[in-house]
């Protein structure tokens, strides 16, 4: 359990520093982290808005950061 919190830790730790708050903060302000505009609308599928209550990030900036585009 200790090793679970540890990561928990580190995580909110890391993304503080990257981005100037938490995952969880994100969430409760509904910001992307990355944009820090209103995420939801700009999670365009069912997997964008799965995506951000995973990471934190709208559809638009993952798909930036990874490369992905609209088209396939």
């Amino acid at each position: 359990m200790q090793q679970v919190n540890s990561l928990e830790n580190f995580k909110n730790s890391f993304t503080k520093n990257l981005y100037g708050m938490t995952k969880a903060e994100a969430h409760a302000s509904g910001i992307c982290l990355q944009c820090q505009e209103p995420a939801i609308p700009k999670c365009y599928s069912n997997a964008g808005r799965e995506e951000y209550r995973i990471s934190g990030l709208c559809e638009l900036c993952w798909n930036e950061m990874f490369g992905e585009d609209d088209e396939y």
